[in-house]
């Protein structure tokens, strides 16, 4: 037999696929997906009635087409992929439940420094927006910038409140404690509207930089208390200003703010007590934000005897400086380590607390995971090697279950789009989330005798050529046929991959060109069919059947019998 096989890859995850729900499994209508139905209306004007469905997927029933309305589809339907941008506003775009949970997964993979890149990127085209500016990304770039920065966000505001609830526990009865943060709830992107997750992004960015730098600021305070610090008060508030300003600009632009090579001290000529006091304040002010008291404790005491024998023996308090300059350096990359530590748990928390709706299977099952990484965000310590491969095999394991549904449902729409706007009249295409998707598509000039059976599995897309069975042998001519329809079913599968990239996905193909055929019943085996055939074709058919004579046909053979036929 002929068998085609693609084995899709992600390369792009559009924001507003859900998960398929009984009614309308593979083909997801507007109302799945919070918001779109204000998209359809937003775009009402320049679509054909019916094209738009879930914002990204267009629909337009063959059975209903007239003249001309099927090339529109078809057009819409171009346009629909990875170009979302040009038929709504990105903005208004809803972010479905599996997209979401996949942009999540995918941020629990990636560095700190791509979600901080990405919280850069979301900002400023937020800020383009309140400056009336158009954004060149598409809506699928724009949504994964927003994606990311929310699971940043969520990180960063976990790991704080865990920092203030381990510093408030250790603080000593006779001190205040740290002040508490006063922060949004997590951000929760499943169902937002982009436009809308900006805004909350917004706020929640501005509430987690003021607690950030009221922390740092109260355990610097705390930090020169304990090292028993430069007794000048005005150094003291000096400093303090100095190390706010510093985390105010580590916050706006934290590859920047904090040098790779704090500055070294001056020379010991002319090194007074003003000149210590002003270096000191510096390398303290450049201690990472997320520093504690320990981490700073070191510097302040070395600040403290450079400034104490600055007057007298300058090139001593030059050596305490650079002492505490090395401080500052050792802490620092302590302290982004942990800091690093903290956010990536956190993010893989999220990620891996993340549920299946009801009706749907579970997700990969992940509670001791979770259980040891809210044990080390209490903790505020890192994962061990082996506690860290153990997380990182359940994330990856989930992050695959999510790209197995994904990619069906979109394979499912792809065969979809492969088979032109008939596939609006598909329905669903049956059984669970596990369950292979199965499609019978007819080619124009195919019918009745050939058709292509397209399988959709979580690990691919399998491709058959099939013929309608019937009793009695097949002769010569039905044989070619099969060979011709197989050669021709490699260019069809060539049609499916064009279709999967426009869902965003990758589709590695192989085909092995037999020139046999299949026998079966098309629509057997729960099999969903769809033509791909121009219906006024068929309408013609069907006008030139209604149209032959229904009484036998008479024939006279050579002995003048007759006999009908």
């Amino acid at each position: 037999m002929s068998y085609g096989m693609a084995y899709p890859s992600i390369f792009e995850i559009l924001p507003t696929v859900t998960y398929p729900t009984p009614a309308t499994a593979g083909f997801p209508t507007a109302t799945d997906v919070p918001g779109t139905s204000d998209v359809l209306h937003h775009t009402a004007g320049s679509l054909p009635h019916g094209a738009l469905t879930d914002g990204t997927f267009l629909q337009h029933g063959a059975s209903h087409a007239v003249d001309g309305a099927q090339a529109a589809a078809s057009h819409a339907l171009d346009a629909a992929g990875h170009a979302l941008q040009e038929l709504v506003e990105p903005a208004l775009v809803a972010l479905g439940a599996l997209s979401g949970a996949l942009f999540v997964g995918r941020a629990a993979l990636v560095t700190t420094h791509v979600l901080a890149a990405a919280a850069v990127r979301a900002a400023d085209e937020q800020r383009c927006l309140e400056r009336g500016q158009q954004i060149a990304a598409a809506a699928t770039a724009q949504w994964e910038a927003a994606a990311f920065a929310a699971v940043r966000a969520n990180a960063r505001r976990a790991a704080l409140l865990a920092r203030v609830r381990r510093t408030a526990f250790a603080t000593l009865p006779d001190t205040p404690p740290p002040p508490l943060p006063d922060l949004p709830p997590p951000l929760i992107c499943d169902g937002a509207r982009l436009g809308e997750l900006r805004a909350e992004l917004a706020l929640m960015e501005g509430a987690l930089r003021d607690a950030e730098a009221a922390h740092a600021r109260w355990t610097m305070e705390q930090a020169t208390h304990a090292a028993n610090a430069p007794d000048s008060e005005e150094w003291r508030r000096r400093m303090l200003a100095r190390r706010e300003a510093a985390v105010r600009a580590h916050q706006a632009d934290p590859v920047a703010a904090v040098p790779a090579v704090l500055p070294q001290p001056p020379a010991a000529e002319g090194l007074g007590r003003p000149e210590a006091e002003e270096s000191g304040a510096e390398l303290l002010a450049l201690l990472e934000p997320g520093a504690d008291a320990k981490d700073a404790e070191l510097a302040v005491a070395a600040v403290r005897y450079a400034v104490e024998c600055a007057a007298e023996r300058p090139a001593k308090a030059r050596s305490h400086l650079r002492e505490a300059r090395r401080f500052v350096t050792d802490a620092n990359r302590a302290v982004r380590a942990r800091l690093a530590a903290q956010e990536k748990a956190a993010v893989h928390l999220e990620f891996l607390l993340t549920e299946a709706p009801p009706g749907e299977p579970e997700l990969t099952p992940a509670a001791e995971e979770t259980a040891l990484l809210r044990k080390a965000l209490e903790d505020g310590r890192s994962l061990t090697p082996d506690e860290q491969r153990a997380v990182d095999r359940r994330v990856t394991q989930r992050l695959a279950d999510l790209e197995a549904r994904y990619t069906r449902e979109l394979l499912g729409r792809a065969v979809a789009r492969f088979a032109a706007p008939a596939a609006a009249d598909a329905g669903a295409t049956g059984g669970g989330a596990d369950a292979p998707a199965c499609f019978d598509l007819t080619p124009a000039g195919w019918w009745p005798g050939h058709w292509l059976r397209v399988t959709v599995r979580d690990g691919g897309t399998e491709l058959v050529t099939m013929y309608e069975e019937h009793p009695g042998p097949r002769g010569p001519a039905d044989l070619a046929l099969d060979a011709r329809r197989c050669h021709e079913a490699r260019g069809h599968l060539e049609e499916l991959r064009e279709a999967g990239r426009r869902w965003g996905l990758e589709l590695p193909l192989s085909f092995t060109e037999s020139g046999a055929a299949v026998a079966g019943v098309r629509g057997g085996d729960g099999a969903v069919v769809l033509e791909m055939e121009d219906p006024r074709e068929r309408e013609r058919d069907r006008t030139a059947a209604d149209h032959r004579p229904t009484g036998p046909k008479v024939r006279f053979v050579t002995d003048d019998r007759r006999r009908t036929s």
